[in-house]
Parts: structure tokens; C-alpha cells; sequence
């Protein structure tokens, strides 16, 4: 009797997520910091040894250490151009989808409503194509993720072009003019693209992912060890744990006992968090309020998306109205809210670490 739970097939077939930045050999820093131009960020870096006497100073680092160091530069390059352009290009694909029933035989010019798409920067994406080629050459080499990336955006190029077309020739409502004619004619490379792209996207973005995650958990166990449970440790703990619990309420179902379990531990881990910064407030930046906004909006969107599921409660039909892009994240309990929560919480963290 119930209607099911999940999210329509073209809402739920891609749910774009913004990646972390690489946090390795990155802290913190003081509100009370002078260094302008460093702001949210400092080196872990161990401080140079004391002089006076013949022997050589040891060095800053070791060997293992600026290879992570170098590691996660290349990262922060390559998750900054997805997080800018790949979103857009999803939510642009989708619109184009929408009105589009057709998707193997395109625009049939019989449509009531012509939605066409958004606009994709392809400026934008000249400008990481160029940045991709020079981190990709950088050391150490990563070359799973850098093949991705090459063909990450070597498709998002293509797309981008063929997007800047189709996206002047709708919103000029040329189609009034040719019967669709071009419209027709734009769709089969268009589609073709589109479904290289997000491939491509995939890939990418699970390796970046695989990445990302190998830096940051090294990078938790040297802090813990060497440090403590000070503030870089538990900020990228909570955001570690984020990750986990997005990964599992992103899906269209879940274990609902196994996901109340880690929004416990991310509950636990951003409430001591929370706590640290309250008795050591000159220890945050100035940026942290608006993570904390973030981290208790994300908790409260995880926590009705772990209820609909463990409740087995259906949509509504003006809930189901709703489930469409553009709308979908206002519903409770959906995908798209927790994801948009999540998404939020990812860039007020990665404000803290540029």
C-alpha cells in the first residue's frame, strides 16, 4: 500500500559530491594568525632544530613526508576543478534530460515546455585542462588518477563545447525557427557526450576518493601520535566520518542500524570537536563558526534521512511531487537534502584549508 522509498531514476542516477580537500600536511590556524596570505592554513611541518654547534641541522622533513606533502598538492589541484565545474555539469545535463523523454532519438519538437540546458564555464574548464597538464607532471606521480583526470577533463572539454552550442540555440528559442531542426541534429553528439562524460566523472572521482582517503587517514595517524586530540586531528576525524556516513546515505537504501552507528560516531566526534574549540577558541579560524553551522545542519539532514529509511516511510504525494532537480533537497529524508547538507559542510571545511 505504501508508495516505495526510493528517489526517481533521473534524480538518483548521478548525486554529485564535493570532495574534500586534501588536508596532509595542513593544520589549523589561530584566528590570531598574521599571516594574511596563509589564512585557515598552516604547515605540520616540524620546526627547524636549534644552531650553535658544528653539526648539520637535520632536515625539515622526512622523505615520507614531502611526498605526502607533494601528494596532496596535486590532490587540492585536481579536486578544486572538479568541485567548480562538475556539479554544473551534471545539473546541466539533467535539465537538458527532463524535458528531453526521448533520450535515444532527442527532441521530438512535439515538447510543451523547452527547458534547453545551463550554461557550462567553458572558460573555466580551459583553464583546469591547462592546470590538469602541469599537475599531472608533477611529482609523485599518481597514475591512476592521473589518466583519470586526463580523461576526465579531455570529456568535460568536449561536453562543454557541445553544450555551449546547444545552450545558445535553446535559450535564443531558435527551435521556433527551424522546427528543431538543429536541435536534432546537436542531440546525438550531445547524448554520446554526456554519457562519456559521466563515466568519466566516475572514475575520477573514485580515484580521487581512493586518494584522498589513503593521504588523510595517514595523515590522522601521525597527528594523533604526534599531537593529540587537538583540533587538526578532530577536524579531519568528523570530516573523515562525514564521508563515511554520506557514503551509506547517499545509496537509495541502507542497513538503517548500521548507518544510526556511524551518525552516532560522527555525532561523537563533532561534538568533541565542538567542545575542544569552545575551551580553546584562539585555536580555530575565524572561518570555523560557519563549520559548525554546517556540521549541524548535515546532522540534522542525516538524521531524517536515517529515519525515513529505518521507519519505512513513503513519500507523500506532494513530497513526490517534488523529487525532480531543483526541488528534491527540500524534501526530508530524500538523498538530495543530505547530500546538499553534505556538500555545504564540505566546502565550509574546505574554506578552512585553502
Amino acid at each position: 500500500m505504501n508508495a516505495p522509498l526510493h528517489t526517481p531514476a533521473h534524480i538518483a542516477s548521478k548525486l554529485t559530491i564535493r570532495l574534500l580537500l586534501a588536508l596532509a600536511a595542513t593544520a589549523l590556524l589561530p584566528a590570531c594568525s598574521k599571516k594574511p596570505d596563509n589564512a585557515g592554513l598552516a604547515s605540520t611541518t616540524p620546526a627547524p632544530a636549534s644552531v650553535g654547534n658544528s653539526q648539520a641541522t637535520p632536515p625539515l622533513t622526512t622523505p615520507a613526508e614531502d611526498k605526502s606533502s607533494q601528494a596532496a598538492s596535486k590532490l587540492q589541484d585536481y579536486i578544486a576543478c572538479y568541485n567548480s565545474l562538475d556539479g554544473d555539469t551534471h545539473r546541466s545535463i539533467a535539465r537538458y534530460r527532463s524535458w528531453v523523454k526521448d533520450m535515444s532519438n532527442g527532441p521530438s519538437g512535439k515538447e510543451v515546455v523547452v527547458y534547453g540546458l545551463y550554461k557550462i564555464d567553458v572558460d573555466h574548464i580551459s583553464r583546469c585542462k591547462a592546470s590538469f597538464a602541469q599537475t599531472a607532471k608533477a611529482s609523485p606521480a599518481l597514475p591512476r588518477l592521473d589518466a583519470a583526470a586526463e580523461s576526465y577533463i579531455n570529456a568535460l572539454a568536449e561536453l562543454g563545447a557541445l553544450v555551449a552550442d546547444a545552450e545558445q540555440y535553446y535559450s535564443r528559442e531558435n527551435y521556433k525557427d527551424d522546427a528543431f531542426a538543429k536541435g536534432r541534429k546537436l542531440h546525438a553528439p550531445l547524448a554520446a557526450s554526456m554519457k562519456t562524460f559521466e563515466e568519466k566523472s566516475t572514475v575520477f572521482s573514485d580515484q580521487i576518493e581512493a586518494e584522498n582517503d589513503q593521504s588523510l587517514d595517514a595523515e590522522m595517524q601521525r597527528l594523533e601520535k604526534t599531537e593529540g586530540r587537538q583540533l587538526p586531528y578532530l577536524h579531519m576525524a568528523f570530516m573523515s566520518k562525514a564521508k563515511q556516513l554520506m557514503r551509506m546515505l547517499g545509496e537509495e537504501t541502507f542497513d538503517a542500524v548500521a548507518a544510526g552507528k556511524l551518525l552516532a560516531d560522527y555525532e561523537n566526534l563533532a561534538d568533541e570537536t565542538i567542545a575542544y574549540v569552545k575551551k580553546n577558541s584562539d585555536s580555530a579560524s575565524s572561518g570555523w563558526s560557519q563549520l559548525e553551522r554546517k556540521t549541524e545542519d548535515f546532522r540534522k539532514a542525516a538524521k531524517e534521512r536515517v529515519r525515513r529509511i529505518r521507519d519505512k516511510q513513503a513519500y507523500s504525494e506532494g513530497e513526490k511531487m517534488m523529487l525532480k532537480p531543483g526541488s528534491a533537497w527540500m524534501v526530508d529524508g530524500s538523498q538530495e537534502k543530505v547530500m546538499r547538507a553534505y556538500n555545504d559542510l564540505i566546502e565550509a571545511s574546505n574554506r578552512l584549508n585553502r
